[in-house]
């Protein structure tokens, strides 16, 4: 006997009622014990508050200054406004990138040959800088007319062509294709399951569609965090992937739920951790 037959021959035996009914209970009695929905709102909030609230604590000052003048390392925050500095010594933070430019050094090195001006204004143009000497860090911020030392308020005029030219690598965004990409990424991952349900005739036992405000909110929520560190303030990478991946893990709680087959629970579970893992590559690229 083939296999088709053998199944066919298993789906027409008598089912045991007090067996389905028990089976019933125990799943509907693990849910009763699981995290309501609100709680879980309140949680994600939560840890996005303390994630805050550590970003915005002050850094602290720097230690006091040693004989070494040599730069070990530069990092610049793409656009800024005067008197308002964000940029960071770590590239651990979103929208923060260590600058590898050689020019940039040697412009750092040495600002003899630039003149010094006492009421002088940046232009509408900004770009914040750390530069990393030692034990210590110095505070810059450099426009299309000039730099200013964030530190001693020393301006220097930038009339040549090496400062047009670290200003411009300074002040410039590299694109991350993955941002666009991700919208398509999803409603691809969606088709899919889609199809999939159809092609298994599993239409009637999906995961309620109620469920998919769940991943738009969340969608929103990050989209307006890569809109704060693009425009506020840098945030911290390490709490970012950790906040993407509670979020992956209370949207897939709340996805099982609903799941009543092995097959709509393995679909889902891919659909979450290739939208979490996509999020969290483009955490640590942006």
């Amino acid at each position: 006997m083939d296999l088709n037959n053998r199944l066919k021959e298993l789906n027409n035996l008598p089912e045991d009622q007090a067996v389905k009914a028990r089976i019933y209970e125990h799943i509907h009695h693990k849910k009763r014990h699981g995290l309501p929905l609100w709680k879980e709102s309140v949680l994600l909030l939560t840890i996005a508050m303390i994630t805050l609230f550590l970003i915005l604590i002050p850094q602290n000052s720097s230690p006091p200054q040693t004989a070494d003048q040599s730069i070990q390392a530069i990092y610049k925050h793409f656009g800024g406004k005067e008197g308002k500095f964000l940029a960071r010594s770590s590239s651990l933070y979103i929208s923060i990138k260590k600058v590898e430019d050689t020019i940039v050094y040697s412009f750092f090195e040495d600002f003899t040959q630039y003149v010094e001006k006492a009421d002088g204004k940046l232009g509408s143009y900004i770009a914040d800088v750390v530069v990393v000497k030692g034990h210590r860090e110095e505070r810059y911020q450099i426009s299309d007319t000039g730099m200013l030392n964030v530190d001693t308020g020393q301006f220097f005029v930038g009339n040549s062509d090496m400062y047009d030219k670290v200003f411009q690598t300074l002040y410039s965004v590299e694109t991350i294709p993955w941002i666009f990409i991700l919208p398509l990424i999803v409603i691809a991952v969606n088709i899919f399951s889609t199809y999939y349900y159809k092609r298994l005739n599993l239409q009637g036992s999906k995961p309620s569609k109620h469920v998919w405000w769940v991943l738009v909110f969340g969608l929103v929520i990050i989209s307006s965090v890569f809109a704060w560190a693009t425009w506020v303030g840098p945030l911290y990478k390490p709490l970012m992937i950790t906040f993407t991946l509670l979020y992956g893990i209370i949207f897939w709680n709340f996805i099982i739920r609903d799941v009543q087959t092995y097959a709509i629970y393995k679909i889902e579970t891919i659909k979450i951790s290739i939208i979490s893992a996509i999020l969290i590559l483009i955490i640590m690229l942006y």
